[in-house]
């Protein structure tokens, strides 16, 4: 796919198609300043919210990650931004992911996270 949150399609697809993944934890990176802070953190997190809509992330999830965000910089503010940055983007009929048994899968994973049962992610 073409756009911001690539990776996270790439990823679930291959899961959804029966491939393990995993992450190394192992590895040890330094980051020398925040991720998305080049273009300021509440941009990121406006541009964070426009790709959940893109990937197709379930609205429920979306309230959640904003959530879990509101005490972390920039605080309350940047919540609100990933949300309304989910919202511009399915009002102004933002491009988004067009396989409906993909998005049914992510979803369904993600509900699987809220209710704390097992996923591919845990």
């Amino acid at each position: 796919m073409p756009a911001a949150g690539w990776d996270t399609i790439d990823e679930v697809k291959a899961n959804m198609l029966g491939w393990k993944t995993r992450s190394f934890e192992d590895l040890r990176l330094v980051h020398h300043r925040l991720t998305g802070s080049a273009d300021g953190l509440l941009r990121d997190r406006l541009k964070h919210g426009s790709v959940c809509f893109t990937c197709g992330y379930h609205p429920l999830f979306v309230l959640a990650r904003c959530a879990y965000r509101l005490v972390r910089k920039p605080y309350v503010v940047g919540s609100l931004a990933m949300l309304y940055g989910f919202l511009k983007a399915h009002f102004t009929n933002a491009p988004h992911l067009n396989d409906k048994r993909l998005v049914r899968y992510l979803r369904a994973q993600q509900l699987r996270r809220l209710f704390g049962l097992k996923t591919v992610w845990r």
